[in-house]
């Protein structure tokens, strides 16, 4: 007993998300979700110098009471913006959390949806994958213009002096492509994109992470999923050689598992 009171004990920080589902009987409703805290020990490592500052001015904005505005967080897959994103929704406290998953983002065009976010003042909506609802309204796509007056009212219109809602939509397309009323000022409150890290960004997460041989062969710019797949590679490896007396069966299966939570964590909201 007197070992076990010199461990210390570090809780595991878990976010709770009101994920938005519908059906035809009942309409609009949410289902809580829990979502784990990744570890990112240092945001500069994983996104560059600058982020840092991005991360703390968005948090403060977020986090303002009767505030509204959209922030808009794109780039190309594997670059880190859902794993980002569960850090953030880990970081953000006070207020509630809106999931609108992928399968439902079209869904946002539908009738019920605004009445039903009148229902949660004050909070936060998250739409991951949207590019279908923020095209360019001059490319004549209906379910693009209707979503896209829909974001328009909740940012800053007479829906949203009543609302008070902050909106974050990540995306994969260029935001040339978006509609470009999402971008005045006054309604855009951030708009960043993740990208691949340099290649001496690249090494120095490799260090960080333990990955052998310290990123020493990365000669162009890398994405963090191709990083945490080095990662992940090396954990196999290493549980895999006939001369690590603890490659046993269990560790080998147990090494198949971690590497699909590794690789998840970067892409899978879930994960």
């Amino acid at each position: 007993m007197e070992q076990l009171s010199t461990f210390k004990l570090f809780p595991v920080t878990e976010a709770t998300l009101q994920m938005v589902c519908h059906d035809d009987q009942h309409g609009f409703y949410t289902s809580s979700i829990h979502m784990k805290k990744p570890n990112i020990p240092d945001l500069k490592l994983h996104y560059g110098d600058n982020f840092s500052e991005v991360h703390d001015d968005l948090i403060k904005t977020l986090q303002e009471k009767d505030s509204t505005g959209i922030t808009l967080l794109y780039g190309p897959p594997g670059t880190g913006k859902t794993f980002y994103l569960r850090y953030l929704i880990n970081e953000i406290k006070n207020k509630s959390l809106i999931f609108v998953p992928p399968d439902l983002v079209n869904d946002m065009t539908k009738p019920g949806f605004l009445p039903f976010l009148m229902q949660h003042p004050n909070s936060i909506l998250i739409v991951e994958d949207a590019e279908n609802i923020i095209r360019d309204r001059n490319k004549e796509d209906i379910i693009a213009n209707q979503a896209v007056s829909n974001l328009l009212n909740l940012s800053d219109g007479l829906l949203g002096d009543a609302m008070h809602q902050q909106i974050i939509c990540t995306f994969n397309c260029d935001v040339k492509s978006i509609d470009t009323a999402l971008l005045r000022d006054g309604r855009l409150v951030i708009e960043h994109k993740f990208d691949t890290l340099s290649v001496v960004d690249a090494r120095r997460l490799c260090v960080e992470l333990a990955i052998p041989g310290n990123g020493d062969d990365i000669h162009e710019p890398t994405s963090l999923a191709e990083i945490y797949g080095r990662k992940s590679a090396a954990f196999v490896t290493s549980s895999n050689d006939p001369d690590n007396e603890q490659a046993t069966s269990k560790t080998k299966r147990q090494s198949k598992k971690n590497k699909k939570l590794v690789s998840d964590a970067l892409f899978g909201f879930y994960s």
